[in-house]
């Protein structure tokens, strides 16, 4: 009996001390969070590597490996803040004069070049002034932004800009990469590609490079980054031929993550327990254009019943694999200016051939509908690829199935650009892309803009998109484009279809992206895929449990 006892006593102490445990682990679980540690190493896989990892030179869209070097040695004066709005960053603070045309920003006086050497007045105004002269600059549209800006040296840590008019996106321009004036004053900029520079680029950013080769970039943390010293010691890049060669390196644990614009090849791959899968999506947008300079799509009511013939989850779900965000104005979710009360007109057929109808459309012996013995046929421009063609096809599936006969065209990139430039066609599918963190959509849907293919022409627009250019407030500029996005849905210019995801699989013991979490800026849009390192002084590989809350 005694012995019996003994046997229960040491049953029980053993029950309430793993009863204990597992409590205790519990607590642990739901009461603490990873705290992060310094040090550590971070490698990534990258599909291709640098072509021209140089500011000013590189072009995000043919280079996105050059720019995510770009990202991550160099600074602007400005920078995109984790709330996704501008904040300063070589520039210690900035002010605008009451005309709104002069802005005065002042430097840090504790931001040096990776050489060791300060950072001064005299590198922002050959930046700028170089980017100015630059005839073949990376991004044209970032270059047109200053070409009319006078840039002075008020002293060695202030620069003041003079713009012609006021401009309120221009905040957002001065994201511009600052270069060393002392390692690159005297060589014209056509030259740099080819100067040592090239090979040996030093910035101010939170990673200095130790290492270019062509299978690799090695950076180590930046010990006296004015931001503060990064978590990582170490970023490695190693750039591979092809995305399945990326993903075999993630799954095999040779790399610690891989991204790319999500594809069913990397969204279907079967991840081990240890990674994770982030999709967040790009500032950009597919649209279908209208060209609304003459012929049917001139008429409004006819471009209402063509929004209501489609279905953009439909798009997304049959061409894309469910891999892209529905969109319903050019206004992107996640951007401080959008506006979700307004809303798409919604898929339904029977609104769309109602209308249809009412506009004296009716179905032919073919089952092609017509009006006034004119059959009501469309073509459909595309760029040439598996992706494009598959949603023009759902498309044309789409508006088939109301009657309309749909001519699917294929182009390539060049010859499509081409036939938008001048107008010839008469609905497009393409897409904009990097349209970055400001809003301003003058250059797409202003009368006056450039790449305002669809040939909107309406006063109302203008007048909002104008005001919205000259507002210092941005409360007062996101009233405007709210008004914007209204009146863009009533006239239907084009239709938004759908914005591209970037998806983003990690090991577990990365922390500290933004990319996963759900209250964080960072996840609801990307400012192009080189914005993943937004947060990158933050990202940690060590860490560790740290208590918060009441765990009674």
């Amino acid at each position: 009996m005694a012995r019996r006892i003994r046997w229960q006593i040491v049953i029980a102490v053993l029950s309430a001390f793993l009863v204990g445990g597992l409590l205790g682990r519990v607590a642990l679980s739901t009461a603490s969070v990873a705290s992060p540690l310094a040090g550590g190493s971070y490698v990534e896989a990258v599909v291709g590597s640098p072509l021209q990892p140089i500011p000013l030179l590189n072009d995000p869209v043919a280079d996105p490996a050059g720019r995510d070097l770009v990202a991550l040695l160099f600074d602007g004066l400005v920078r995109v803040g984790a709330d996704g709005l501008i904040e300063p960053a070589l520039a210690a603070s900035y002010t605008l004069d009451e005309s709104g045309t002069v802005y005065l920003f002042t430097l840090r006086q504790d931001a040096v070049w990776h050489d060791g050497q300060p950072v001064t007045a005299a590198d922002v105004v050959f930046t700028l002034r170089a980017l100015q002269i630059l005839e073949q600059p990376g991004e044209p549209l970032a270059a047109a932004a200053w070409a009319d800006a006078l840039v002075d040296r008020i002293d060695d840590h202030t620069v003041r800009v003079t713009l012609p008019a006021p401009f309120a996106p221009f905040l957002s321009m001065a994201r511009v990469p600052i270069l060393p004036a002392h390692l690159l004053a005297g060589t014209a900029p056509d030259r740099w590609p080819a100067a040592p520079f090239a090979r040996q680029l030093v910035g101010t950013g939170p990673y200095r490079l130790v290492e270019l080769r062509d299978d690799r970039a090695l950076l180590e943390a930046n010990q006296s980054y004015f931001g503060g010293r990064p978590y990582l010691d170490r970023v490695e890049l190693r750039f591979v031929t092809a995305p399945e060669a990326a993903q075999a390196a993630l799954t095999r644990g040779d790399v610690m993550a891989y991204g790319e614009r999500a594809t069913p090849a990397l969204a279907g791959v079967s991840l081990p327990s240890n990674l994770r899968r982030s999709t967040v999506p790009l500032d950009e947008y597919a649209l279908l254009s209208f060209n609304l300079r003459d012929g049917p799509l001139a008429e409004q009511p006819l471009r209402l019943a063509l929004a209501h013939g489609i279905s953009k989850d439909a798009i997304i779900e049959r061409a894309l694999g469910g891999l892209a965000a529905p969109l319903d104005t050019p206004i992107l979710p996640g951007s401080w200016a959008y506006a979700p009360e307004v809303q798409w007109h919604g898929a339904d057929p029977e609104a769309a051939r109602r209308i249809l109808s009412e506009l004296g459309f009716e179905p032919g012996a073919d089952g092609v509908l017509r009006r006034n013995g004119q059959a009501l046929r469309l073509e459909l421009l595309v760029e040439d690829g598996e992706r494009p063609r598959a949603v023009a096809d759902e498309v044309a599936r789409q508006w088939g199935e109301l009657g309309i006969d749909v001519e699917v065209l294929p182009l390539e990139a060049l010859a499509l650009q081409q036939r938008l430039r001048d107008g010839r066609f008469t609905v497009a599918l393409h897409s904009w892309a990097h349209l970055g963190p400001d809003p301003d959509p003058f250059l797409y849907w202003h009368s006056q803009g450039g790449l305002n293919v669809a040939g909107l022409d309406d006063e109302q627009i203008d007048e909002l998109i104008e005001s919205a250019r000259t507002e210092d407030e941005l409360a007062a500029r996101s009233a405007d484009y709210a008004a914007f996005q209204q009146r863009w849905v009533e006239l239907a210019p084009s239709i938004t279809l759908y914005q591209p995801l970037y998806l983003f699989a990690s090991a577990r013991q990365l922390g500290g992206t933004g990319l996963d979490d759900p209250d964080s800026a960072i996840s609801r849009l990307l400012f192009g895929q080189e914005d993943r390192y937004r947060a990158v002084t933050r990202w940690y590989t060590n860490s560790y449990r740290a208590i918060e809350g009441d765990l009674r």
